[in-house]
């Protein structure tokens, strides 16, 4: 017997629109954390070094976080979770606000905390996403998703900016209180969505480990879900690392400093917010699959070019595009994998799924930017995003068939009386 379908469309729509207006803003907090915690190392030691040992904490929090976040978003109350770990946002900005304000951190502590920050954002990105997927339904995953990406994309270019401006006119501390405010905006979102999300978890409960190892069985032995996970690789290793290369594009293959790098960040951010726009138009699941192929192989094909043209306008135009195929890509990787993973896998899912976003491209920029000194950053990147094209066509061509509507997974019955026990 089929699962019962969300309520209704209206209420399904409304709450999701409340959702991403509220993670809209703790998304715009955390970019302003991120940046004020990075000024805040630089000033307490004036080190390159210590700056990014800051950035580091989030690879090292992803690779040791990502095996256990998903069995625990399996297992949990998706709203207790959520709440929780909104709580312990708010909690590491008040330590980095008293800390900072009274004289006593250190560059340990600080450290300390941005790991404690990164590791919590760890643990929400697989919550967050399944809770798209319990507020949008499968008829509107795609926009949803589209939706979010268009509010990450926003809060990446504001939250810098206002986070400059309140150390400039205030202090840095100010901005982990403000954060505060940020935070507690999505707690107190999640609140007013707590009939949406006030379900048990969907998984059993069996031994942690052999949870965590049934996941993994499940993503390789279930073909479009493994099938996603080829193209996600091909993504993150080959195409997605040209964002993390933007200091080294603008410096050595554009001859360029400060400004050079933001005309490229805005670019492709340009781009970003373009794709997620397009992606709002509702699709079939083919079709879905189609324009998550072709945007894959068009941002490839536009480092290419980017590569080959190397200067000008042309190629400040051909970065916009990527930046464009990259987002795209991204929103329909992404709804593939939330449609076709059953309802208690689907934390797992999402997990591994955001480590490889997270860290593939952060691994593979490293190893670009090191066999750099031998040949240089523009064949490089040029070769990888070949490598992605083919890749991502070899996967269509020999997977060619996999994503039809009889494979999703079936829709997440609503809430009932007494759901709210169970679980976290």
């Amino acid at each position: 017997m089929p699962a019962p379908q969300p309520e209704n469309a209206e209420t399904s729509r409304r709450g999701f629109v409340i959702y991403a207006i509220g993670q809209s803003v703790a998304s715009t907090g955390t970019w302003m954390q991120r940046l004020a915690i990075g000024w805040l190392a630089w000033d307490l030691t004036h080190s390159v070094g210590w700056v990014g040992a800051m950035a580091l904490t989030e690879l090292v929090a992803a690779l040791w976080v990502a095996p256990s976040s998903g069995v625990l978003v399996d297992r949990s109350n998706l709203f207790r979770l959520n709440l929780l770990l909104q709580g312990c946002a708010m909690l590491v900005a008040l330590l980095l606000y008293a800390f900072t304000e009274t004289g006593m951190m250190t560059i340990w502590l600080l450290w300390a905390l941005a790991l404690a920050d990164a590791t919590w954002q760890g643990l929400a990105q697989p919550a967050r996403m399944v809770a798209v997927s319990l507020l949008a339904g499968p008829k509107h995953m795609a926009q949803a998703i589209a939706v979010n990406s268009i509010g990450f994309n926003v809060a990446r270019s504001v939250g810098p900016a206002v986070a400059g401006s309140i150390i400039i006119y205030f202090a840095t501390p100010m901005v982990f209180l403000v954060n505060i405010g940020a935070f507690g905006t999505m707690a107190l979102v999640l609140l007013v969505l707590r009939p949406a999300l006030n379900r048990p978890g969907a998984a059993s409960r069996g031994a942690f480990l052999n949870d965590v190892v049934a996941g993994y069985r499940y993503i390789a032995r279930t073909p479009p879900v493994a099938t996603i996970f080829l193209m996600v690789l091909a993504f993150s290793l080959l195409g997605r690392p040209f964002t993390e290369l933007f200091p080294a594009i603008a410096g050595q293959m554009l001859g360029g400093g400060p400004a050079m790098l933001s005309l490229l960040m805005s670019a492709q951010g340009i781009g970003a917010l373009a794709g997620g726009a397009w992606m709002l138009r509702r699709r079939s699941i083919p079709a879905l699959a189609r324009v998550t192929y072709g945007a894959g192989i068009s941002m490839a094909l536009a480092l290419l070019g980017f590569c080959i043209v190397g200067h000008g306008q042309i190629a400040i135009a051909l970065i916009a595009l990527a930046g464009l195929g990259h987002v795209m890509c991204n929103i329909g990787m992404q709804s593939l994998a939330q449609l076709f993973a059953a309802r208690e896998f689907r934390g797992r899912t999402m997990a591994l799924y955001g480590l490889i976003f997270r860290a593939g491209p952060a691994a593979a920029a490293a190893l670009i930017g090191g066999l750099a000194e031998w040949f240089g950053l523009a064949p490089l990147i040029g070769a990888s995003a070949v490598a992605c094209a083919l890749c991502l066509s070899a996967v269509a061509f020999t997977r060619r068939g996999v994503f039809t509507p009889e494979r999703t997974a079936p829709a997440a019955p609503p809430p009932r009386a007494g759901d709210e026990r169970g679980g976290l």
